[in-house]
Formats: C-alpha cells, structure tokens, sequence
C-alpha cells in the first residue's frame, strides 16, 4: 500500500502519486483498490529521490528508466546534461569564491 511505501521510503505519499503520474514510480492495484507495490519500489524511490537532487527533471528520470533495467540508450544524453550541470556549478562556484576573497582582502585592508 501507499502508506506503507510511504514509510519505508521517508517519502510522503503525495509525492509517490506525483511521481505514479509522471510515469516514474510504477504500481498494480489489490482486489479492494488499493496500490501495492513490488519489494524493489522503495529502492526505486530513493533512486528518484537521488536524481531530483541532482537536479534531474521527472521527464529525465522516465528518460533514464530503461537505463536502470539495462537499455543504456538514453544515458549518454542524460549524462552530458548532469556534466554541463556540474561544469556550470563548478564555474559558479570559483565566480562565487574569488569574489569573497576579494571582499574579505577589501575588508583586511
């Protein structure tokens, strides 16, 4: 059930539905309605969790998808997005340093 999902993942269930609707998390339905979900899903959501913080999109995730069962095809697109990501972060940050090391020189003096 979602609930159970929920706990085991650290995730709250509106965010598993999002996640169902973006076609990333997917689920079957017991006799009574409810979602149940495979032993695997709470590996799945952390891995969705993993991506979202690396500033993935939901449409790269469900890109990404096969990849995580063995069809590496789109990968190498989603991995030329994360490296100028983390080229541009990288950049920012040596922008962001030089410029308090100036101000605390300024500052010093």
């Amino acid at each position: 059930m979602i609930g159970e999902l929920a706990r085991r993942s650290g995730v709250p269930t509106r965010l598993l539905r999002y996640y169902e609707e973006q076609g990333i998390l997917g689920s079957s339905r017991d006799a009574n309605g409810y979602r149940a979900y495979g032993e695997s899903s709470v590996d799945r959501v952390l891995q969705i969790r993993e991506f979202l913080e690396t500033g993935m999109t939901t449409q790269m995730i469900r890109d990404m998808l096969p990849c995580l069962e063995g069809w590496p095809e789109p990968a190498n697109q989603n991995l030329t997005t994360v490296e100028r990501r983390t080229e541009t972060l990288a950049r920012n940050r040596d922008v962001i340093s030089s410029y308090l090391t100036t101000v605390e020189t300024r500052h010093k003096a």
